[in-house]
């Protein structure tokens, strides 16, 4: 879909969920208040205080907004459920709206490739018995699955920062087709099942104490392990830069195989241990898994440029608005990166950074805001004519030096015999 089109749908996303009139206030309506709190808490600063975001919003909207009236609405349910229903329907007019370079998906024998994996972000710990933490007295959790093709949510869910990853976890109903890749915090085997019963594939990390009877040797072992626990075995002196077998597990009176593919780490002097039902080349499996850190680059981002670390309130209702406000902020700013990359040679399309899309999110804010206004074409081209100004800002400097995750992957697949 061409620039304008994304534009649209992204302003009509806003219109369709927030209303345009209200008759509640005289001063700034519904969806001039979302819009500005959505953009206005976008701000590469490690300080973030409410009062420069109403001072931000009186400026855009060049309308008074007291202290308190900003301070009610920001409390309210209603605001909570708009921005929920904006996540909801941004997550699904611009995930069609994205056109994806399916080479890669197509030659892994997946539609998605969708990463899993969640984020604490500290709070005063005076809202410790509404959002306990773990490792600090309150945090609440950010859960989400995110497209490693198109950056954008395909699921979330908030949580108090105790809550344990394995109790969040997308409908695995969803999943159907998708390779959803993972860390240990979510290794389970009823997990495993699942994703294949639907018809999905895995990737995970095993856990050092889990016990895998190995079935079948496909290399780097002799066949005399056959029948014994793979984790059990003295390697350290193997060191072959690959392993890979066929386990065998009985769970729940269920007789499952899977693959297990074993890396040396010369570092750790020890091996990483991967298990899949993809059918992908073994040597495939390690820079798959490597792409998982780019959810965590993404959590960085919108820590650090979209202040989703920088919640300074102890009202339950408001520290939700704020998370919401943030997440809808990393939708909307996606259309950058999409718009972005028609301006980009193929090569280069693979070393773009989403923490640094977040950065130039920023500076275009208040771009941003003047559009979803006032959809007028000078204020369209402003916009557009910027994102595309700052299309080779979002490529990672040093790409030519060391090569992007997504960029090994993408030779691998076009090169095996590079591997």
């Amino acid at each position: 879909m061409d620039a304008n089109n994304i534009l649209n749908v992204l302003k009509q996303c806003f219109e369709t969920t927030i209303p345009t009139k209200d008759a509640r206030t005289t001063a700034a309506t519904h969806l001039e208040f979302v819009i500005n709190l959505v953009f206005c808490f976008l701000g590469d600063s490690k300080t973030f205080a409410l009062e420069s975001m109403r001072r931000a919003m009186m400026s855009h909207l060049n309308k008074p907004i007291s202290r308190s009236a900003f301070w009610e609405r920001l409390s309210r349910n209603r605001l909570k459920q708009s921005l929920l229903n904006l996540i909801e329907e941004l997550m699904l007019k611009l995930a069609t709206s994205y056109q994806v370079n399916e080479t890669i998906l197509k030659q892994l024998g997946v539609t998605a490739i969708e990463l899993v994996d969640s984020s604490s972000i500290t709070l005063s710990a005076n809202v410790r018995h509404v959002f306990p933490g773990t490792r600090t007295k309150a945090s609440i959790k950010w859960h989400a699955g995110v497209n490693l093709l198109t950056g954008l949510l395909a699921w979330f869910q908030l949580t108090p920062g105790k809550a344990h990853d394995r109790t969040c976890f997308p409908d695995v109903a969803s999943l159907k087709g998708k390779l959803v890749i993972y860390d240990l915090g979510y290794f389970d085997y009823s997990l495993l099942y699942a994703i294949e019963m639907e018809g999905g594939f895995f990737l995970s990390r095993v856990k050092t104490n889990a016990v895998l009877q190995i079935k079948e040797v496909i290399q780097g072992l002799s066949e005399k392990v056959v029948g014994k626990s793979l984790l059990g075995l003295n390697l350290s002196r193997k060191k072959e830069a690959m392993i890979e077998v066929i386990i065998e597990k009985f769970h729940q009176e269920q007789q499952l195989f899977y693959r297990v593919i074993g890396f040396w780490n010369p570092i750790e002097n020890r091996y990483h241990w991967y298990i899949t039902n993809l059918t992908a080349a073994a040597y495939l499996i390690y820079p798959l898994y490597r792409l998982r850190w780019q959810i965590e680059l993404i959590f960085k981002a919108c820590k650090n440029s979209l202040n989703a670390n920088q919640i300074p309130s102890e009202n339950k209702t408001i520290i939700e608005n704020l998370l919401l406000a943030s997440i809808a902020a990393h939708l909307s700013t996606q259309t950058i990166f999409h718009i972005g990359l028609e301006k980009l040679s193929d090569d280069m399309r693979w070393a773009v950074s989403f923490q640094r899309v977040a950065k130039i999110a920023v500076t275009l804010a208040h771009d941003f805001i003047a559009f979803l206004l006032n959809s007028a074409q000078e204020n369209y081209l402003s916009l557009l004519n910027k994102i595309e100004l700052f299309a080779t800002e979002m490529i990672d400097p040093n790409h030519k030096k060391r090569e992007t995750s997504l960029g090994r992957l993408n030779r691998l697949l076009q090169n095996p015999n590079l591997a």
